[in-house]
């Protein structure tokens, strides 16, 4: 089934149809496709999915971009795996606590927004996705497993401003290993002796 029928699919359970755009926004629904006619890029922003995200998304297998934002998702399904080209996703301003256990399976992502959501810990699916260089977990209500963060071999920037940190694993963050960590409006106890060089930005 080709990419242009699954989106005439999805477009039958949205409040709205979405349309081919030649460039995704941060503010825009659409999606765009390649010269094979491949959907690459998709934004279902603000898209009142009600919590339920079409399983016809899930067969979109060139997918490099994929954008949920505020659609008041709960749970990501299992299907989440097919996405396997998968670079960049946003599912900021929903309601997960938790990922899928095969999440981890998605080796091609390179950045994940995970913000305004409930994770109480940082995901241990996360520990296995080598490509990841920007994690977004700001305003949630995280309280511990951040090492599994500064793991990451190709990690370069982590938000997680707003939450419960009351500590950070500071010890076993490089020198220079970090562009930029965001620990903004945390209840943190200890600081680390020599923040100026954990990281090229630090913001404590």
């Amino acid at each position: 089934m080709s990419d242009i029928v699954t989106i005439e699919r999805i477009n039958q359970q949205l409040h709205r149809p979405i349309k081919q755009v030649q460039k995704i926004s941060w503010i825009s629904k659409g999606y765009v496709l390649n010269d094979r006619q491949e959907v690459t890029h998709l934004s279902l922003f603000k898209a009142r999915l009600k919590g339920v995200i079409p399983a016809e998304l899930f067969e979109l297998q060139h997918l490099r971009y994929l954008d949920i934002r505020e659609n008041n998702i709960q749970q990501l399904p299992d299907a989440i795996r097919h996405l396997m080209q998968l670079e960049y996703a946003d599912m900021r301003n929903n309601r997960l606590t938790e990922l899928p256990k095969n999440f981890s399976q998605l080796s091609r992502l390179e950045k994940l927004y995970l913000g305004f959501n409930a994770f109480s810990l940082v995901p241990q699916q996360l520990s296995r996705l080598d490509k990841l260089r920007l994690i977004d977990l700001s305003e949630n209500t995280i309280a511990g497993s951040c090492h599994i963060l500064l793991q990451l071999p190709a990690i370069k920037n982590i938000y997680l401003n707003n939450n419960r940190l009351r500590s950070f694993p500071f010890d076993q963050l490089s020198a220079g290993q970090l562009k930029e960590l965001n620990l903004g409006d945390n209840p943190l106890t200890e600081m680390p002796k020599d923040a100026a060089f954990k990281a090229e930005k630090l913001l404590l």
